[in-house]
């Protein structure tokens, strides 16, 4: 009786268990379809890297053309220690039936350790089926950068020299050619005061005496004639110039920048004689009554300065004594 309740008991629950067992065998079935339609890969281009580097990440599904897949979306970070810096490529490749999609993704890590990276989720959708597979957790190693044991100590590394540009070489150029030009310009200035100094200080001396240069423009001057000709301001104007070069560079006075009055008294130390300050006296006041007052003097006049200019040459010439006066009275009568 024992073994037939428990075979009478099996009779009654077989229906429930029966269902039971073809459902789940029905799902295995459709799941194990699906699933043998699909690959997934997830994969490092290497295992380990130094701590920053930066490594490839590939998601990688290989399914049938009619499964329509979705991959994970990965944020910034697949976990705490491994950061996604950026997607860099996306692919479908396409053979026959079958379809290859691949992701890829630029990942680092700034931590040292062997960290996982999880089972990512990817959704596969035919028809009315889905499904989500699991990629298999991959390992990344990540150390710190190899280091020497024994330090090695080096002495400090000197400034390295910066290029020189062309504003750096006018910043030395330009300030010596300007303080070069000022001590030129000053040098210049001093040499031509010291040479205009000496110049009034020392009169230039004639290659020839004073009184042959003055005695052969007045005999030029006899000869152009002028005062008969009209011109008569010209004349005198001729006259006075020659005897005032003459006392320049006979007595070394400034005659040319002086007045008549002032030649008047500067000759009185020179000249004891009167009748030759008379004549130079008469010849100068009647030359500036010419030029100024517009005097028109008389012919004899005229001749009688002439004379006077003679004279006053004569009766000067250095180291003349009253015999070379007298022939040269003679010679001015002649």
């Amino acid at each position: 009786m024992k073994g037939v309740r428990e075979t009478h008991f099996w009779v009654e629950i077989l229906p429930g268990k029966t269902l039971l067992c073809i459902g789940l065998a029905v799902f295995l079935f459709v799941n194990k379809t699906v699933a043998q339609e699909a690959e997934i890969k997830v994969k490092t281009d290497t295992s380990s890297i130094l701590i920053g580097d930066q490594i490839g990440l590939t998601l990688e599904v290989d399914a049938e053309k009619t499964c329509q897949v979705e991959f994970p979306h990965l944020n910034d970070s697949l976990t705490p220690n491994i950061r996604v810096v950026r997607r860099i490529q996306a692919d479908t490749l396409m053979s026959g039936t079958r379809q290859k999609i691949i992701h890829r993704y630029l990942i680092t890590s700034f931590d040292s350790g062997l960290f996982e990276i999880p089972s990512l989720p990817f959704r596969l959708n035919r028809g009315n089926n889905t499904d989500t597979l699991f990629s298999t957790p991959v390992q990344l190693s990540v150390t710190y950068p190899p280091t020497d044991t024994i330090p090695t100590l080096f002495d400090i590394k000197k400034p390295l020299p910066a290029p020189y540009t062309l504003e750096d070489y006018l910043r030395i150029i330009l300030p010596v050619l300007l303080a070069a030009l000022i001590i030129f310009l000053i040098i210049k200035y001093v040499k031509r005061k010291r040479t205009l100094r000496d110049k009034q200080a020392e009169p230039e001396k004639p290659s020839e005496p004073a009184h042959v240069i003055a005695l052969r423009e007045l005999d030029r001057l006899k000869e152009e004639k002028l005062w008969q000709q009209g011109l008569v301001k010209e004349y005198y104007t001729r006259l006075t110039e020659i005897i005032r070069r003459y006392i320049e560079q006979r007595f070394h006075v400034p005659a040319m920048e002086q007045t008549s009055t002032e030649i008047l008294q500067s000759m009185k130390p020179f000249v004891l004689e009167e009748d030759t300050l008379r004549a130079l006296q008469e010849l100068l006041l009647l030359a500036d009554m010419v030029k100024f007052a517009r005097e028109l003097p008389m012919p004899d006049e005229n001749e009688s300065n002439m004379l006077n200019a003679y004279v006053f040459v004569n009766h000067t010439i250095e180291g003349h004594t009253p015999g070379n006066v007298t022939a040269n009275n003679q010679k001015e009568q002649m």
